[in-house]
């Protein structure tokens, strides 16, 4: 995946499982929504799959990824390479051998 030329989608939350993003909720409300409480339901949500991280997804021609934000510590003149989770994609067919 090419990140520096693929399209953002936006700043998301995503549970991390195993190196793969199992799940990612969106960082953006409507402004009617208490972002306060739509976070903190969030987060627990994503608990319950793997470990919280912040980042922004990516788009690159149809293929998505998780790039993981970089705390404050790896903001410098020489940053390290970005953290690149893939984002879980079901299959087609299911465990029982049937097409969707």
């Amino acid at each position: 995946m090419d990140i520096a030329n693929s399209t953002s989608i936006g700043k998301h939350w995503a549970a991390i499982r195993n190196g793969v993003a199992v799940a990612v909720i969106p960082m953006t409300v409507p402004k009617d929504v208490d972002f306060e409480e739509y976070r903190r339901r969030a987060l627990s949500t994503l608990e319950l799959l793997g470990e919280v991280k912040t980042g922004e997804v990516l788009d690159d021609y149809g293929q998505r990824c998780f790039v993981k934000r970089p705390n404050h510590a790896n903001r410098s003149t020489t940053p390290k390479p970005p953290t690149v989770f893939p984002i879980f994609q079901p299959s087609d067919v299911y465990q029982t051998g049937g097409a969707i």
